[in-house]
This record gives C-alpha cells, sequence and structure tokens, in this order.
C-alpha cells in the first residue's frame, strides 16, 4: 500500500477530468434519450433489457440484483417502482418461499422494443462514431484492466485503507 497520495500529474488530471466529463455526457445522453423516446429510465432499461435476456424473461430478484450490480434494496425499490407502471410482474419462488421471481411483462417488452433503436443511435452517436477500429483492442483493454482492480473501497478485495498511516517511531 502507498503511505502518501499518488497526485496527479497536469496531463493526468487533464485526461481524469475528460473521462469524468465524458461519462457525464454519455449518461445524460443515455437518460435523456430513453427519457423522451420512451419515458424509461436508466435504470428501468437495464432491468428490461436483463429481463429480456434471460430464459423465459424471468430472474430470480438476488440474480438480477447481481446483473446488475445494485444492492438488494435499490432493486427491489426499482421493481416495485415498475410492477406498478405494469413493466415487470413479480411473484414468491415455487419451492422457495423466500425468493421473489421478476418476469418482464408484454408491456415491458412493448417499451423496451421502443426505446432499443433510439438507444443504440444514441450509444452508435456518443461512442462509436468517434472510435477509430484500431482503437476497439486498446479501449477494451483499458476497460478490462479497469473492470479488475478490486483494491479499492466497495470492491471484494478491499482491506479497508487506501493509504498505511504514518508508523510511530518509540521516540515520539
Amino acid at each position: 500500500m502507498a503511505t502518501e497520495a499518488r497526485w496527479l500529474n497536469d496531463d493526468e488530471q487533464s485526461l481524469w477530468r475528460l473521462i469524468l466529463a465524458s461519462m457525464r455526457k454519455i449518461e445524460r445522453g443515455m437518460d435523456d434519450t430513453l427519457q423522451v423516446g420512451s419515458e424509461l429510465s436508466s435504470s428501468e432499461f437495464s432491468v428490461l433489457v436483463s429481463l429480456s435476456e434471460a430464459e423465459g424473461q424471468s430472474l430470480r430478484l438476488r440474480d438480477l440484483c447481481a446483473q446488475l450490480e445494485w444492492d438488494r434494496s435499490r432493486t427491489s425499490h426499482q421493481i416495485t417502482r415498475m410492477e406498478r407502471r405494469g413493466l415487470v410482474s413479480k411473484h414468491k419462488s415455487e419451492g422457495d418461499a423466500r425468493g421473489v421471481i421478476v418476469t418482464l411483462t408484454g408491456e415491458g417488452q412493448k417499451r423496451l422494443e421502443q426505446a432499443a433503436p433510439e438507444h443504440v443511435e444514441s450509444v452508435r452517436r456518443l461512442v462509436f462514431d468517434h472510435l477509430d477500429p484500431k482503437m476497439v483492442p486498446v479501449l477494451r483493454e483499458f476497460m478490462d484492466n479497469i473492470m479488475a482492480v478490486d483494491n479499492v473501497p466497495g470492491q471484494p478485495g478491499f482491506t479497508g485503507r487506501l493509504l498505511d498511516p504514518p508508523s510511530i517511531s518509540a521516540r515520539d
């Protein structure tokens, strides 16, 4: 572990701010596209996509949590809101009274199909139209390396500290 902060140099700081601004622009673009085109939030779209790709268009709530990398509380609240809107249904799992099964409804499928073309067009305009195909392997490796980091808060490999406290000598 480091004992002092490893400050960013000017080039790194500039790139970091550009990464943050780019992530915000992509996120805003996706959110706005989904809201305008289908009155869905990005969270709702993520749930609908996961369910549409699942066998029988259904998933256990815990499996949906894992796929979305959301905690159970967030996922449960999201599903409750979506159920009220008729986008999903939920019921107890047969054979496991504690398990909850979430299923895509016809309305949810319809909204997903309505949203997908404009969503993918926004993805293309914001990301892929500006990406030289030769850069794809480098960018993929960069993103894979980010996804492999586990020694930061919120990740399973995190030990509880980023910076080691300075050691106290016997003289102090």
